[in-house]
């Protein structure tokens, strides 16, 4: 478990920013500690001497130190996924409706393999094959006019993962959700629910999983619900903040939401946000679920002066998370009460 631990947390670094000299100390009140993970020299930068024909023509590739299945690998979400697990050098398992997926221009594309795997077809067979011997699994899939409702995907496909990861020992499931979620009356919530009711296929399937997952000693589950994806660039994990109650949000890029999703699923087989759930989003955007709709339609939010979300507006809830790297980021996160349901009351499609 130490070793499989070892080479779980080398892989995170490399999705990180160097650290920096400071401490951080979260919202919590916990200095994320030093040398709570071993040091691993980072990648070559640009501005490094280039290596030699002759040592990369002698140097044999890593083998994969873990590996991963991402369900929606052709979704905007679910391609960065395959990006960033693949550059962390995982082993991935692109899985498409069709079985399509261009590896051309990722790093270490060798290491991508597509599969199809439509998860609202997929009998329980295919997707014990497609999740064998894996140690992780992204669940990216979300309903499109062309890939089936929210009740086939959302739920129904999830729940249908969720068994197949359980019947594999897959050591850990990680699914993208969405903020607020479990809050009907918010208006996110009623915003995007018209939309063939899929928020709340999403927070059923969610406490589908939590039902499930009722003392797993072998696999556990973790939930992220992001904000209102963007577009926009990779930022960073000192620039986002977690959450843990559907009370805030804020916006995130998809590209740091993949970073965060990998992270999660690079840390299969540890403590790190063991069955938990949790909101991110920019700290300098965040926002008070009551208010987070319209900020987002009106692209209209208060950054501080001094980064760091401290908008006097906005309730601290007391279960903020912030950190130099999503390592940190995860440290402290607290698991969900086993088994028990997160749907708010409120009328829902």
């Amino acid at each position: 478990a130490r070793a499989h631990a070892t080479m779980a947390t080398r892989a995170l670094a490399s999705l990180a920013p160097a650290p920096r000299s400071r401490a951080l100390t979260s919202a919590r009140g916990r200095a994320a500690p030093a040398s709570r993970r071993p040091l691993v020299t980072p990648r070559a930068s640009a501005g490094d001497a280039p290596v030699s024909d002759s040592t990369q023509a002698s140097e044999t590739p890593p083998a994969p130190s873990s590996s991963v299945v991402v369900f929606g690998a052709n979704g905007k979400t679910g391609r960065r996924c395959v990006a960033r697990a693949a550059a962390a050098g995982a082993r991935v398992v692109a899985c498409t409706r069709a079985g399509d997926f261009s590896s051309a221009g990722l790093e270490n594309a060798r290491l991508v393999e597509a599969r199809a795997g439509d998860v609202s077809k997929a009998t329980d067979a295919d997707l014990r094959k497609i999740l064998r011997g894996c140690d992780a699994a992204i669940f990216a899939a979300s309903a499109s006019p062309s890939g089936g409702t929210p009740q086939e995907v959302d739920k129904a496909g999830l729940v249908k993962v969720a068994a197949a990861c359980v019947a594999e020992n897959v050591k850990r499931l990680v699914i993208v959700s969405s903020g607020s979620v479990s809050k009907p009356l918010s208006p996110v919530y009623v915003f995007l629910n018209f939309f063939g009711g899929v928020m709340r296929a999403k927070i059923e399937g969610e406490d589908a999983i939590r039902a499930m997952y009722v003392a797993r000693e072998n696999c556990d589950y973790v939930v992220i619900r992001p904000g209102g994806l963007t577009e926009d660039p990779a930022r960073g994990a000192s620039s986002v903040e977690l959450n843990q109650g559907d009370t805030k949000s804020g916006r995130i890029s998809r590209e740091d939401v993949a970073s965060l999703c990998v992270a999660v699923a690079m840390a299969a087989g540890t403590d790190d946000a063991r069955n938990a759930t949790f909101e991110c989003y920019y700290a300098d955007t965040a926002n008070d679920l009551s208010d987070v709709g319209f900020a987002n339609a009106l692209n209209a939010f208060s950054p501080s002066s001094a980064n760091d979300g401290s908008n006097g507006s906005v309730r601290p809830t007391g279960r903020e998370q912030r950190g130099e790297t999503w390592a940190d980021l995860l440290d402290g996160l607290e698991p969900d009460r086993p088994g028990v349901a997160q749907q708010g009351w409120g009328p829902s499609l």
